[in-house]
């Protein structure tokens, strides 16, 4: 794998404090992809920053103050990937059979998006949260709340839209669910509720055990589906509303990923080790090496007795983190 930079970055206090300590280390980069046809459409981004400011005021100040700060326009922040220099995604929640419900998820992204940085976020204004950014500014890309509600993107690839109207961008969808959700429920219905830009997948869990599936396509109905013992999520549609949009693309490998992880269920060992030997299967791709669709990296969370890790890598050869939980509000629950 090429150099990356993985870090830890703490980040506090209101939103204009945290933009100027983003800006303080980290500035634009160019895209490891083909950027999108409106990243420099400033008055389309404009009308999404109407949006983003009406959902959460807090994050469009702290994009809007790093952009200036790095002499950008306040909407630019919107989209651009920010790091300090140097497609598949999957996720699994379910029951252990102790009861603890537990959150597994693997990023895979081209070896050449650098910037892999976990942040710890400590809001004056929301919940305390931390999770993973690959660049994109004000962003997460997974994590969990200090409720213990869980969240990760998955990207589809779809046809794009004849007609693409404003929106919030995905990356910070997941932001604004971990800084101002506490349930799986009222996250979905935040993203039921707020236009998309950009075809994703997103996976919820709560402590509780509710795990839903929520499946975005611009300018169609969102679609969600649930399960009560096990749950997971790749980068295909399940919804035949949607399936469509996917037009003729193969999902086998998508699909032979969802069912792979759903078989942690029928483990009845230890929840927790069940799951990091699912994050790294490579039979069924879940865990890769290939060039254009490596894991980037891998995140477990017990969100029964509020645990969380990290591995900067493929979970096959890369040893997990434990940081801790983002400040639980009851202590843990111990099981025997």
């Amino acid at each position: 794998m090429r150099e990356a930079d993985y870090r830890m970055v703490e980040l506090w206090g209101t939103p204009r404090t945290m933009a100027l300590r983003q800006a303080r280390y980290g500035r634009p980069v160019a895209a490891p992809v083909r950027p999108w046809p409106w990243e420099q459409d400033h008055d389309f981004l404009r009308a999404c920053a109407t949006l983003l400011n009406e959902a959460a005021p807090w994050l469009w100040q702290e994009v809007a103050t790093w952009a200036e700060t790095v002499g950008l326009p306040p909407e630019r922040g919107l989209f651009v990937r920010a790091g300090a220099i140097p497609q598949g995604c999957s996720a699994v929640v379910w029951r252990a059979t102790d009861g603890r419900v537990i959150a597994g998820r693997t990023y895979d992204f081209y070896t050449r998006m650098p910037t892999r940085h976990l942040l710890v976020t400590t809001p004056t204004h929301g919940l305390h949260h931390l999770g993973m950014n690959g660049g994109l500014l004000g962003g997460r890309y997974d994590g969990v709340n200090q409720a213990g509600l869980f969240v990760a993107l998955h990207k589809i690839m779809a046809d794009r839209p004849d007609h693409l109207v404003p929106g919030i961008p995905y990356h910070l969808l997941p932001r604004i669910v971990l800084q101002q959700c506490r349930t799986a429920e009222a996250a979905a219905d935040f993203l039921r509720y707020v236009p998309h830009l950009a075809s994703f997948n997103y996976t919820l869990a709560d402590p509780s055990g509710t795990f839903i599936a929520v499946e975005c396509y611009p300018g169609q109905p969102v679609a969600t589906r649930e399960h009560p013992d096990v749950l997971a999520v790749a980068n295909h549609y399940t919804d035949p509303g949607l399936r469509r949009f996917q037009g003729l693309r193969s999902l086998a490998a998508s699909e032979r990923r969802q069912r792979a992880l759903e078989q942690v269920a029928a483990q009845t060992g230890d929840g927790w080790t069940a799951t990091q030997a699912a994050l790294a299967d490579h039979a069924n791709d879940v865990c890769t090496h290939r060039e254009f669709s490596t894991t980037l990296w891998a995140g477990l969370f017990d969100l029964t007795t509020c645990r969380a890790a990290y591995c900067w890598g493929p979970p096959c050869e890369t040893p997990w983190q434990e940081f801790p939980f983002p400040h639980a509000e009851q202590p843990a629950v111990r099981l025997s």
